[in-house]
């Protein structure tokens, strides 16, 4: 951005394009200026977004920006936070693109671009300024084998002015002179830059001639352009809904868990006997959220992750409006939390429209990566959510769909196609945070469309083990670099069966994983060898205290997890019914008809999956209290059980191993179409536990 090297050529490009130039006068032009008044980070992006905002004005159809930042966060964010403001779409598909690759592509699609200015170790001034990319390019790659530089010029190794391309539909430029300064003599990396002094214009057709009125289409933006909001469109000028009468006559639900580690869990939800609409109900359980937050003392800039529950996805559209205008980036100082969204059986559970979990960190050490711009690396996040968010070294993905990230449209040719999408969007997501989705995860939980085929469950299932299984595409020494000695054979892995995800999508993954802190930072600490993640296996008790049932119909499946002791644990445990022979069935709605629990012994067995999760895993094997729990999720079959009695029985299971005042563990229940460690089965109960300790740094 701002880059002054060619900025003469400026005009002959618009010209050669055929395009009009929108130009604006910055401060500081002069060094008397520059003395007076220093330019900040900000004028940068008031002055590129004041010539935006002219665009707009001129051209109102307009709604894209292609942002040309290959690694840099500087000009990405910039131009993201920009777009967001005036209503564009931010395009940066070289955005991630392996560099080499990427510069070679450019050479092979006829891009004729000459160095004008070098500052990196083994570039001579005199020898390369001047000189085209593919003449280069071979030099490029030496170096950045040798020093490990950018081929791309990405770290500032080089800038280019470019004299032909195909866009250039009316004439190529021709450099005719020009003179090389040297600004910095450093024996090492000297700095210098080529000023042109004569150049000119070539027609690309022989026949035709140049049309100078192609220049007289500059306009210059004045300061005196129109405030933002002033450029706002009258569709956005939505108010936030008024919820004070509706407050007064309706109760929201709530569950808390609140740990003295300063991590909450905040759950809300409406019966359905107090009918909102969609937009009404959201904005009550998000504004019930927020008042809970800042009762802690907590903003939404302190959640970390949101996981939004919906009783029809006809009214995603609606519910993200709602949310765009209650989680906003200006209430998120340190970054939009992530999200995952899903149709689930609401309705069956007599509860409202909406269901709303929030988990939310009292210290600020969360991390946010959110990319808006389109681009061919990972779906982007058009909104206040984030791809991810890192808090004390755990890695919380946003639910990934199998959409194609260029086009952000699903991929076509089924279920199995769009698992395989959505885990290299994970992958590219993980990679992001140096590490991998293979080899880091601690939990991966697949959504599943209830209205899959048996064929296709089997086929999502196979794709998810063989990407596991599989070898790093690009297994060499950078990948190796990643790896730790806190490998992760053996994560938490389940499946939820949902009435529909977002955009019709068969599947939607919400992977969660361990960051190496001295990795990530590029700290050359070393990790504490002592220490080792642990996979879970713990077989439940065969028998329940002085249990009377005669006639057992449900049984409590192995627990399955990972922990790594004294830092973090998240396990899983389910409640079969394999009466009628309905153990280990293929998942068919005919067995959602099954007859309904027992209540008596779906209490003891809730009990018995509650003990064996507090004793067996959290404090024998992950060396956790149960006062470091921070989420206690139950999926349920909403069709064979019934919401309040599950409910009740939750409570007083925990309640009877409540152990210390000012921390409680409460319940988020989730009413699904089933759940399971594999899609050939289908659990009546499902729980997904998870405790951390404060020692679990970012």
């Amino acid at each position: 951005m701002f880059q002054t090297v060619g900025h003469q050529m400026i005009g002959a490009i618009a010209q050669c394009m055929g395009l009009p130039l929108f130009r604006r006068r910055i401060r500081g032009t002069s060094r008397l200026q520059e003395l007076r008044y220093k330019k900040t980070d900000g004028d940068e992006v008031e002055d590129l977004e004041k010539l935006l905002m002219a665009v707009k004005q001129k051209h109102p159809d307009i709604n894209a920006v292609s942002s040309g930042a290959i690694a840099s966060n500087y000009q990405r964010l910039r131009v993201e936070s920009i777009c967001s403001r005036l209503g564009l779409i931010s395009l940066a598909y070289m955005w991630e693109q392996d560099q080499a690759t990427l510069l070679q592509n450019m050479i092979d699609s006829g891009i004729h671009a000459v160095l004008v200015k070098v500052a990196a170790i083994g570039m001579d001034p005199y020898k390369h300024l001047g000189k085209d990319l593919a003449s280069v390019q071979p030099y490029l790659t030496h170096l950045a084998c040798l020093y490990g530089s950018n081929v791309c010029g990405e770290g500032g190794e080089y800038e280019s002015l470019t004299l032909d391309s195909p866009l250039f539909k009316h004439a190529r430029i021709v450099l005719d002179e020009f003179e090389v300064t040297l600004h910095s003599p450093d024996q090492i990396a000297p700095v210098g830059v080529l000023h042109p002094t004569k150049f000119h214009l070539e027609a690309k057709d022989s026949s035709a001639k140049l049309s100078p009125g192609l220049l007289s289409s500059v306009y210059e933006v004045a300061d005196d352009m129109p405030e933002k909001e002033e450029m706002v469109m009258k569709g956005e000028e939505v108010s936030v809904i008024e919820l004070k009468n509706i407050r007064s006559s309706v109760e929201v639900l709530t569950t808390i868990i609140s740990q003295q580690h300063g991590i909450f869990t905040i759950c809300c939800w409406l019966s359905n006997s107090q009918k909102l609409d969609v937009q009404e109900e959201l904005g009550l359980l998000l504004s019930t959220v927020e008042k809970t937050l800042h009762t802690k003392g907590l903003t939404w800039g302190n959640a970390v992750y949101v996981r939004l529950f919906l009783e029809d996805m006809v009214s995603f559209g609606v519910a993200n409006e709602v949310y765009v205008k209650n989680i906003t980036e200006q209430k998120c100082e340190r970054g939009v939390p992530s999200r995952c969204c899903m149709q689930v059986c609401l309705p069956e559970a007599c509860m409202g429209g909406a269901l709303v979990e929030v988990t939310a960190a009292s210290d600020l050490s969360k991390q946010v990566l959110h990319v808006q711009s389109i681009s061919c690396w990972a779906p982007s996040c058009i909104g206040p959510y984030s791809q991810a968010t890192l808090h004390r070294s755990i890695l919380h993905m946003a639910g990934q769909l199998g959409l194609y990230p260029p086009t952000m449209a699903l991929v076509q040719g089924g279920a199995a196609l769009e698992m395989q999408q959505a885990l290299k969007n994970c992958e590219a997501v993980a990679r992001a945070f140096k590490v991998s989705l293979r080899n880091d995860s601690v939990a991966i939980t697949i959504y599943c469309s209830a209205a899959l085929s048996v064929e296709d469950q089997v086929q999502v299932e196979r794709c998810l083990y063989e990407f596991l299984e599989g070898v790093e595409e690009d297994d060499d020494n950078e990948s190796q670099s990643m790896r730790t000695d806190l490998k992760i054979s053996n994560p938490l892995i389940f499946f939820v069966l949902v009435p529909a995800l977002p955009k019709g999508a068969a599947v939607e993954l919400e992977p969660s994983l361990y960051v190496n802190s001295s990795i990530y930072n590029d700290n050359d600490s070393e990790s504490d060898s002592s220490l080792s993640w642990k996979h879970v296996h713990v077989e439940p008790p065969t028998t329940i205290g002085s249990s009377v049932v005669r006639n057992r119909t449900l049984a409590c499946s192995p627990c399955q997890g990972s922990v790594l002791p004294r830092k973090y644990g998240r396990a899983s445990i389910c409640i079969s019914n394999f009466s009628a022979g309905s153990l280990g069935l293929i998942n068919t709605s005919e067995n959602a008809g099954e007859a309904r629990v027992d209540l008596e012994e779906l209490q003891e067995l809730i009990s018995s999956a509650v003990a064996t999760l507090r004793f067996r895993v959290f404090e024998e094997m992950a060396r956790l209290s149960w006062n470091e729990v921070t989420a206690f999720r139950v999926y349920y079959d909403a069709i064979a059980v019934h919401a309040a009695p599950l409910y009740t029985a939750v409570t007083k299971a925990l309640d009877d191993f409540r152990i210390a005042e000012g921390c409680s563990v409460a319940p988020t229940l989730i009413p699904v179409s089933g759940a399971s460690f594999t899609l050939k089965i289908r659990e009546l109960v499902l729980f997904d536990v998870t405790a951390a300790s404060t020692h679990l740094q970012t």
